[in-house]
């Protein structure tokens, strides 16, 4: 069928409901991330790793703060990994914590594991490969000679006022489960910089 052969070419990207199908609603979302994350870019180099639809790109490049990784000598400097490090193999990820520059700050945001909402987000997209938990990934940096700056979740979460609170209070006396199941947004960041050379343990299994 005709109509068969047209779904087989469609990238799996276009199931996500983030999926940009233009330069202008890439820009837009690309926009939304940089309001998101400003806060902590700093003076110097910044790279977008696994740029995607190029809507982060666009909006650095509006901003006059865009770089590119052009040579093999990389810089140090900050580097987004939005969206990425659920699409590729956990060696691959190791292999990029441990490549960055010492000093550099890195800014990763993933599906957030420990919510409801954090598995839909992982789930509406066929290409992903695994899910990191917030745990794996502190582990993951810690090893590669990181040291934590901010974490968060966040597209979705519930805002910390004081009806949510007494919600939160409910879910785990009443229900017996951490509230962020159930309150937690669907992505989570972490902003972590690197201040040392990984140890020889960082490229060992996370246990």
């Amino acid at each position: 069928m005709a109509r068969g052969a047209d779904m087989s070419k469609t990238g799996s990207a276009e199931f996500h409901c983030w999926y940009a199908a233009d330069r202008q609603s890439a820009l837009r979302k690309g926009q939304a991330l940089l309001e998101t994350y400003k806060c902590f870019l700093r003076p110097g180099p910044v790279c977008d790793l696994g740029c995607g639809e190029g809507g982060l790109l666009l909006a650095l490049r509006e901003l006059g703060c865009e770089d590119y990784l052009c040579s093999e000598q990389l810089k140090t400097g900050v580097y987004f990994y939005l969206d990425v490090i659920e699409h590729v193999p956990f060696e691959f990820n190791l292999l990029v914590l441990n490549s960055l520059p010492v000093r550099s700050r890195l800014i990763v945001q993933t599906p957030f594991t420990n919510s409801l909402l954090g598995h839909q987000y992982y789930m509406n997209v066929p290409s992903h490969l695994s899910p990191y938990s917030p745990w794996v990934l502190r582990k993951m940096l810690a090893r590669s000679g990181y040291d934590l700056v901010a974490e968060g979740n966040m597209d979705g979460a519930h805002e910390p006022n004081w009806k949510n609170r007494l919600r939160a209070l409910f879910i785990r006396k009443a229900l017996g489960i951490e509230p962020e199941l159930l309150l937690g947004g669907g992505n989570y960041f972490v902003v972590a910089d690197k201040n040392r050379e990984p140890a020889e343990s960082a490229h060992a299994p996370i246990s």
